[in-house]
């Protein structure tokens, strides 16, 4: 592999021409030689600690944006100009299982503890041949990377010592300014071994942007080693915001304003204790532990990581005084509220009210009026109450949902419930246990279904997350089905307008490649990945609870999604159901359809959905055994203006399926795509407070005689909060 990449390097250099050729081939051989000088490459096992300091100063004024203008830690920081946190850890790589950050201090001044989710932010890649290169969660092309060499123009400018080691010094620059995923910068090579002493990178344009990675020689292992890492964030032009603890912070400067008064971010991280010994792993599937203790640290604890003096006079007097401060004005619990309302929960005491069950409209109850939420962990954090109460203006019939749970286990938030219900549910709908929870403001498919059933139910649940990358659940339930439209089902000569389904449920979902930070709460995600993957299965069984039917049904789906240095993204999805046995037309499956049965285009046009078939007619397909294929892929913003940067999608969608008996479904009019069906189409999303447009068509096998009925104009909705 070694000698495979240097002839790549050799062979590229040939073509890039000679005036560079000094400055790239030192580069091609610093790439060329990270197997002997990356300690992560040449080392079986590599561990160091690690010190970090993080501080936002500057003006309050620059905390901004819809919602977030007067809340409580912009009056923190009017009061203290200044915001840190600290963190401790241990880094450790190995060569078999990867690597883990085991966080063992963690200070956030005036927090009744901690708020996890920053810790999860990648402020600053911690290897300099990381590619790509992370500044503030955004990738940027390493210099040192293979891929990336044609993208930047290499040049030895001098040489110095580091350590009292010769070093060159090889600049870098971009080759065009218009890509912003590039950066500016100097490398220090040692001239011996060809390692990285000193790399200094720099971002130029709206958000200015300083990093710089110290490494130390290690003498026994002949290879240099990190020492230091610093990051500066400012903008000096325009303004440009950042998300911090769930507040956007505009950093730059609007006509007149003073330089002083920017917002900083600054990062300061000092390395020590590196060992090349083997050590304790710990559980593999975990990224990062932070463990019990870290968040009580005593100060005597910190002294010891603060080497060099990590604040002024007056910052260490800011620093002491936050914990009066923030505890005084509550931001602790304004953060916690406003992370719950992101997810469609508004905390009120003890009780976090449902935001879903507020309003909605379907074909049905028309405006669907209500109240839910759950108890929150003021009120326990062992026993859970959740439930709603909702009422249809047009059917003029109240529904409802009790659950009662109890939690087994903190770790693997393994909780058990009971619970009972009597609400409506749309024919042929196949949810999945384990899907997480999405809130919009609207749910915009539900505009549009016209055939929903009545259930009334009792069941137990068992949810628990195995290992952090899989949550499962099992449910046992019992259901009373009555129908809302002349649907009957018939079986062996009966015919069963209204039935009993006694079902056991077993689902799960698999992150594989999303990364997890244990905490003291238990498992939290740090970095979502694909692909995604979940599985269900459902048993029906006839006789227990006077049930009517036996049945298997079997559920998967698989969702990719490529994000693109360049804020564009390619999502592709797929999903297969199967029944088999006596299964009524109500827990059969559909493939989304979102058409309204009516005859013009303009009397179609309504909301697009998520991943549904736009073009296809509600209740048109219904299957027994289903396989659906999507593909979309994002463009990245067009900016336009600060209000205006709307998002072409382009998608594509097939679906095939089959019934195999459809006699026993009477009173229903429908048919079967056992030759396929396709659409394709686009949307224009972020026009305008997050609507837009879309337009699909419909093609193939199930292609319609007149052009209007295969064609679909609908606005989108995409204002997740």
């Amino acid at each position: 592999m070694r000698t495979f990449i240097y002839i790549y390097l050799t062979v590229l250099c040939c073509f890039t021409g000679r005036a560079q050729d000094t400055g790239k081939e030192l580069a091609v051989r610093v790439i060329e030689s990270r197997e002997v000088n990356d300690p992560n490459i040449a080392s079986a096992f590599y561990a160091y600690n690690s010190y970090e300091n993080l501080k936002i100063a500057g003006d309050p004024k620059a905390i901004t944006g819809p919602s977030f203008k007067n809340n409580e830690l912009r009056k923190t920081l009017m009061q203290t100009q200044v915001f840190f946190s600290e963190k401790n850890s241990r880094h450790i790589h190995d060569s078999l299982y990867g690597d883990k950050q085991v966080i063992t201090g963690v200070k956030m001044p005036g927090f009744k503890e901690p708020v996890y989710p920053i810790y999860n932010i990648a402020f600053q890649s911690e290897n300099v041949y990381d590619q790509p290169y992370i500044i503030y969660d955004e990738p940027f092309k390493n210099p040192l990377a293979v891929k990336n060499l044609h993208y930047y123009k290499y040049k030895i400018t001098g040489d110095t010592l580091i350590n009292n080691r010769s070093t060159h010094i090889l600049e870098f620059r971009p080759v065009t300014t218009k890509n912003s995923s590039l950066l500016f910068g100097s490398i220090y090579v040692d001239q011996a071994t060809y390692g990285v002493a000193l790399v200094r990178y720099y971002r130029a344009g709206d958000l200015e942007v300083r990093a710089t990675h110290r490494l130390q020689y290690d003498a026994p292992k002949s290879m240099w080693v990190s020492d230091t890492r610093e990051l500066f964030i400012r903008n000096k032009k325009t303004s440009k915001e950042l998300e911090l603890l769930g507040n956007r912070f505009e950093v730059g400067l609007k006509k007149g304003e003073n330089p002083e008064n920017d917002l900083y971010v600054i990062l300061k991280s000092q390395a020590s204790a590196h060992s090349f010994e083997q050590q304790q792993f710990g559980r593999r599937w975990i990224k990062a532990v932070l463990t019990d203790e870290a968040p009580t640290q005593p100060e005597s604890y910190w002294k010891k990581y603060r080497t060099d003096e990590p604040y002024s006079t007056d910052e260490l007097s800011q620093f002491m005084s936050l914990d009066s401060i923030v505890s005084a004005s509550n931001i602790t619990r304004k953060l916690a509220a406003l992370e719950k309302f992101k997810v469609g929960y508004y905390p009120v005491g003890f009780f976090d009210v449902d935001l879903k069950y507020l309003i909605k409209y379907n074909n049905y109850e028309a405006f669907r009026l209500g109240m839910g939420g759950t108890t929150n962990e003021q009120f326990s954090e062992s026993f859970a109450a959740s439930g709603y109460l909702a009422y249809g203006t047009k059917d003029q019939n109240w529904k409802y949902k009790i659950n009662l749970g109890y939690r087994l286990n903190k770790e693997r938030n393994t909780w058990i419930n009971a619970y009972h219900s009597y609400d409506i549910a749309e024919l042929a709908a196949a949810p999945f246990l384990t899907d997480a929870r999405v809130y919009s403001l609207f749910e915009p498919r539900l505009v549009n279904i016209p055939s929903f059933y009545l259930y009334k139910e009792y069941g137990m649940s068992l949810q628990q997350r195995i290992i952090p990358s899989i949550i499962s659940e099992v449910s046992l339930s019992r259901k009373r089905i009555a129908q809302t439209t002349p649907y009957v089902f018939i079986n062996n000569g009966a015919i069963f307008p209204e039935y009993v389904l006694a079902e056991v449920t077993a689902a799960a979902r698999w992150s594989p490649a999303s990364e997890f930070m244990r905490t003291p709460k238990g498992y939290l995600e740090t970095r979502t990945a694909y692909p995604v993957l979940s599985g269900q299965i459902t048993k029906g069984i006839a006789g227990i609870a006077k049930s009517d039917f036996n049945y298997l049904k079997v559920s998967g789906k698989a969702s990719y999604i490529v994000n693109n240095v360049n804020n564009s993204r390619t999502e592709l999805h797929i999903e297969g159901h199967f029944a088999n046995g006596d299964v009524p037309l109500t827990h059969l499956f559909h493939a989304y359809p979102n058409g309204p049965n009516k005859d013009e285009v303009l009397q179609r046009f309504s909301v697009a959905g998520r991943g549904s078939f736009e073009t296809m007619y509600f209740n048109e397909f219904f299957s027994d055994r289903i396989a659906i294929a999507q593909a979309k892929h994002h463009f990245a913003p067009f900016n336009i203006a600060s209000f205006l940067k709307p998002e072409l999608v382009l998608l594509t969608k097939y679906a095939i399926g089959d019934l195999k008996e459809t006699a026993k479904h009477a009173n229903i009019d429908f048919t079967t795509m056992e030759h396929g069906y396709m659409e394709s189409g686009f949307e224009l999303n972020q026009l305008l407070f997050g609507f837009g447009i879309s337009g699909a068509y419909r093609y193939g096998a199930y292609h319609l005689p007149k052009f209007a009925d295969n064609l679909s104009l609908k606005f989108t909705f995409y204002l997740e909060l």
